[in-house]
């Protein structure tokens, strides 16, 4: 789904189902530049994992609830902002002017239900932003260097033991000749236990990946 198509559900969904007070307060800082006020994530338990908000903010969830069900293109596109200034900030210095690493941006994939009943990957929507905003074209979207392979139950519903369970082998990885020995960037919306991003990581490492380091809006 395109950004045309995205900004015509904003408007019918806009007109149909007029926004609510707490996405235009977003939108409104996002217009002013200000979403980076936020409250800031503490750190992940996974040291691979850098989420840039704090999820137990009821904003937070907000901002994340409108780009996940809505795909709120103007929300998406300020925390791509944001996003592409943690990565940049993270890679440092040496790894983003040694030519011979393949920086690779890849969003999480979804289960084919889960799109169909959603209309789009809301890691997609974040990736796509997060490129729109790489004028030095330093890193290389890859939209579907993963795969889901099955569809798995919501994460939240189940125990930890039973979130692994649930994710084991559910990736798969494209053979794309650009993984091998390449630093992946993965993109998802949030992080909780970290379990779907790690086993998309245990994938890709599996597969050549070098290095694999992910961002999410919240933890």
């Amino acid at each position: 789904m395109n950004t045309h198509i995205y900004k015509i559900i904003d408007v019918l969904l806009d007109f149909f189902f007029p926004k609510e007070e707490s996405i235009a307060k977003l939108e409104g800082l996002a217009q002013k530049g200000l979403l980076h006020t936020l409250p800031l994530s503490e750190p992940s338990p996974h040291a691979f994992i850098n989420p840039l908000f704090d999820y137990k903010n009821r904003d937070v969830r907000n901002l994340v609830w409108a780009i996940k069900y809505r795909g709120n293109t103007t929300l998406a596109s300020n925390v791509g902002t944001l996003m592409y200034e943690h990565i940049i900030g993270e890679l440092g210095e040496k790894i983003l002017f040694d030519n011979s690493t393949n920086l690779l941006l890849v969003p999480i994939p979804i289960g084919k239900t889960r799109r169909a009943k959603r209309g789009f990957n809301q890691a997609e929507l974040l990736a796509s932003k997060i490129k729109d905003h790489d004028a030095e074209n330093i890193l290389k979207y890859k939209k579907d260097l993963i795969i889901k392979t099955k569809d798995t139950s919501p994460q939240t519903k189940l125990t930890r033991k039973n979130r692994l369970l649930n994710l084991e082998n559910c990736f798969a990885a494209r053979n794309d000749p650009e993984l091998k020995d390449s630093t992946v960037i993965l993109i998802d919306d949030v992080s909780t236990t970290g379990a779907t991003i790690a086993e998309a990581r245990k994938t890709l490492v599996q597969s050549g990946a070098k290095k694999v380091i992910a961002f999410t809006i919240a933890h």
